[in-house]
Formats: structure tokens, sequence, C-alpha cells
């Protein structure tokens, strides 16, 4: 594990007596899932902390090329406005220098397909990733650029991971003004279980505290309402959109339909009586009259269970319908939203402000985890 950190002299004016709060940001398509974005965040937010106590801390993101353990690098996800989910895949890429090169009719087309997904996105942002992510520019820049756009009112010091020296022993040189020492290392759960493994051989090396990144799911109003309307708690959305349809329409289950059917058939089987008995007793005219009545009766309760069914089959198609788009937002895939969906979904959909909002939410003290609603 790293403990120190040269900076060169172009980062000459942090304050020399300064810690370096660091994090690995691995080069994913569009920044990479959301969860790279709460690191970034969490670094911030103990930057914070220190300076409440006298101490000045710099947030270092270190946007790297080699992605740790089942990190995917060519894939994202994204939400569109009615929360449906699309895959967005990298095909015809190179290895260069500093990262993979998207090709350019690659990278054209999957910005375009964000554009489609996106009509009403925020112009900002949407600016902003074009201008990042530019055809046949590596992944690493890119992602610098992209984050250095995001991370811009944060304080936070974005570079290449090459750019700075980052070793147990680092040495000032020549070329090199200002070394900090590392005071905290925001981790992944893969990065932690690598620490574990190096842990021992660097018992005499004075290590940096480790901490792991809280775990967020981002929500709205809209997807909190049809929690509460369909009685579900958060975590029974993990069981897949199949079985949350299971168990509301069991509690949706009405017998009302089936009531109505029984009913109908009864009072059926009641008026055909009363007319076979009335039969001879009274003229045509009026055994026709007492049967035109009867087959009335019978067509309205029949309509009543008609419209009874087919409204408990359109309740529950909405139920389907809600119960998917809140399934693809809250827990895609089945999966946690924050290692599926695109870091990029946030600024795109709520702009610098929604981040702005889940920054000033984020509780970094907790391990429980957190729902941030954003409006």
């Amino acid at each position: 594990m790293i403990n120190q950190i040269s900076f060169p002299t172009a980062a000459n004016e942090l304050p020399q007596d300064s810690v370096a709060v660091v994090l690995n940001f691995y080069a994913g398509l569009f920044g990479g899932p959301i969860f790279q974005l709460l690191k970034c965040l969490t670094a911030v937010k103990i930057c914070d902390d220190f300076k409440k106590n006298g101490i000045a801390a710099v947030p270092v993101c270190l946007v790297r090329q080699d992605a740790a353990y089942g990190f995917s690098t060519g894939e994202i996800h994204l939400l569109d406005h009615s929360s449906k989910l699309h895959c967005l895949k990298s095909s015809g890429r190179e290895e260069g220098t500093h990262g993979t090169i998207i090709g350019s009719e690659n990278a054209k087309k999957l910005l375009s397909e964000i554009e489609k997904i996106f009509p009403y996105g925020d112009r900002e942002a949407l600016t902003a990733l074009k201008e990042a992510f530019t055809p046949d520019t590596n992944s690493v820049s890119s992602c610098v650029c992209w984050l250095k756009y995001l991370l811009k009112d944060y304080g936070v010091t974005v570079v290449e991971h090459d750019v700075l020296s980052v070793s147990h022993n680092a040495r000032i040189s020549e070329q090199q003004s200002l070394t900090l020492p590392i005071a905290v290392f925001v981790a992944d759960l893969a990065e932690i279980m690598e620490y574990d493994k190096m842990s021992s051989e660097l018992e005499y090396v004075q290590q940096p505290i480790v901490r792991y990144y809280p775990h967020v799911t981002i929500a709205n109003t809209r997807s909190m309402k049809t929690l509460k309307r369909y009685g579900l708690d958060f975590e029974r959305l993990f069981d897949g959109k199949q079985q949350v349809m299971y168990y509301v329409r069991d509690a949706m289950k009405s017998d009302v339909p089936g009531r109505l059917k029984k009913l109908r058939d009864e009072t059926g089987a009641v008026l055909d009586e009363l007319t076979i008995a009335a039969f001879g007793a009274q003229d045509e005219r009026s055994v026709r009259f007492r049967s035109e009545r009867a087959a009335r009766i019978i067509y309205q309760l029949e309509k009543i269970h008609r419209h009874s069914r087919d409204a408990l089959a359109n309740k529950e198609a909405t139920a389907k319908n809600r119960l998917c788009r809140v399934c693809d937002f809250l827990a895609p895939l089945g999966r946690r939203q924050q290692d599926v969906l695109c870091g990029a979904q946030i600024p795109i959909s709520y702009g610098l402000t929604g981040l702005r909002a889940i920054y000033e939410c984020l509780d970094i003290t907790t391990s429980n985890h957190q729902l941030i609603v954003l409006n």
C-alpha cells in the first residue's frame, strides 16, 4: 500500500503541510459505474473532516488504465426518462499508450445513442461528456477530462496515475516540488481484498487508513411512491422483477370477480326457476316480459363481472409496468444500483446540482445502506 505521493511542479500551490486522501478511479466507458463517483465524494468528505480539525487535506483522484477484478471497462447501463434500462457496449476498442481507445465511428455511435436515451438531458453535462470522450481519445485521458468537469467545485486533484509518483519511499527530485503523506486511501471491495493480501508484507511500513465508500442507492419521488403504493421494502427488489410481481399480484388478489360470477350464476338459476313456475299461470305476454327482465338482470350482472375482471387485469398491467421501472432504477439486474448504472446518469439526469445533493446527503460515518432521494 502506498504511503506517500509526489506532485510535479505544476502542483506547487498545495500547502506544504497537507496530507492526501487518495482513491483509484478506473477508466471505464464514460466514467464507469456510480460507485466510482461515490469514492470521489467520500474522499472530499474525509478532507472536509480533516479541515474541521485544522489539518489541510487534498483529495487526489488517480485515473488508472488497469481495472480492478470484476470491473467492466467496455459496458455501461443507463436509464431513460421512463426508467427503461439500456445497455451500451463498446466494440472495436484498441489498446493505446494510456488506456484503451474507442474507435471514432464507435464513439460517435455511442454518444448518439446516449443523446437518444436522454433527449431532455442536461445539455451542459451532455456537452461535457462529448468533449471528454472524443473519438480516438484514450480512456484514461477522457476520464480525467470528464472528472475535472464533474468535480470542479470540490477541490479534487484529478490526474492520470502515471503522472504522479506514488510509492512507499517517494523522493523529492529537482522536477518535483511537493511530497505529501497519504493519510487515507478510499478503497472499493476488490482493493481492500488486495490490501489484506499485502498487509503482512508491509507491516513495518507506516500505512494510510483504508476507508470504504458508503453504499448508496439514489431514488426519486416517483420510485418512492411506487414502493409505498405496493407495500414494498427495498430489499425485496433484489429478488428480481418476476418475484416482485408475484408478491404484488398476491397482495392485489381480489375475489370480487369470482363473487360477481357466482352471483350472476345464482341469480340466473333463480330467475329460470321463477319463469318456469310462472309458465301456464300467466299469459304468454307476461311470461315473455318476465323472461326479458330476467335476461336484462343477468346481462347487467355479467357486465359488472366483466368490468371488474378487466379493471383487475388493467391494475395488474399498470403494477407490472411500474414495478419493472422501479426494479430497473433501484436494483437493476437484481444488483446494487451503484455497481450497474453508469455514473454519467447523475449529471445527465439531474445536472451538477444532483451530484451536489448526493454529496450533501452522503454520510461517510455509517456502514448502513443509504437511500438518497433526488427530486
